[in-house]
């Protein structure tokens, strides 16, 4: 997949859904109906799940990969932040991880990584055109670039940690400057609905 085509197709996702959201409501959280919707991708569970397969559960959603030095292992970390504050609600909620970077983060790739951040993180991955297609629903931005670095190909990239209801509807994203228990209120609040 070429940088140019990443970038035109997510940031084009990117405006749509972030610039323009289209909210609704229920209960303390909107929905956001223009970001989101079903995928299905071959993941850690097996050959094909669906974000579906999730439903009745509320879902910690990001995209990154496992080579990335920095952005991704602090997100996934404040992923497993927010699992462990929830105790007995734990088993409402999956994390789910996302890669934009098929190539070198195969399912084992996955396995071997989501470990370290806690048994039930689910990760998906894909073929370049899929995964395009998953970032331009959620409106991810990952631009390619070359690395001289041992970790080669490096990404810019977004980092929200978007927050799915029962529904699999969009109903937060936080940003690094959301607090743990912000979030864990959100999700709290929606296991009341």
């Amino acid at each position: 997949m070429s940088r140019s085509l990443w970038q035109v197709i997510v940031s084009l996702g990117l405006c749509v859904g972030m610039c323009f959201p289209a909210l609704s409501w229920a209960g303390d959280l909107p929905i956001n109906t223009k970001l989101g919707g079903d995928f299905t991708l071959p993941s850690t569970r097996g050959e094909s799940t669906s974000l579906s397969d999730f439903n009745g559960k509320a879902i910690l959603l990001n995209f990154g990969y496992t080579s990335c030095p920095d952005i991704c292992p602090m997100v996934l970390n404040r992923m497993a932040a927010v699992m462990n504050e929830l105790d007995d609600e734990r088993a409402k909620v999956q994390p789910v991880f996302l890669t934009f970077d098929p190539a070198r983060d195969t399912v084992e790739r996955l396995q071997q990584y989501l470990k370290y951040f806690g048994d039930d993180f689910v990760g998906f991955t894909g073929t370049d055109k899929q995964l395009v297609e998953v970032a331009r629903q959620y409106g991810v931005i990952a631009i390619p670039q070359k690395s001289d670095s041992a970790a080669g190909t490096l990404y810019t990239h977004s980092d929200y940690i978007y927050l799915l209801d029962q529904q699999g509807r969009v109903r937060a994203l936080y940003s690094k400057s959301d607090s743990i228990s912000k979030m864990v209120d959100d999700i709290e609040s929606l296991l009341e609905d």
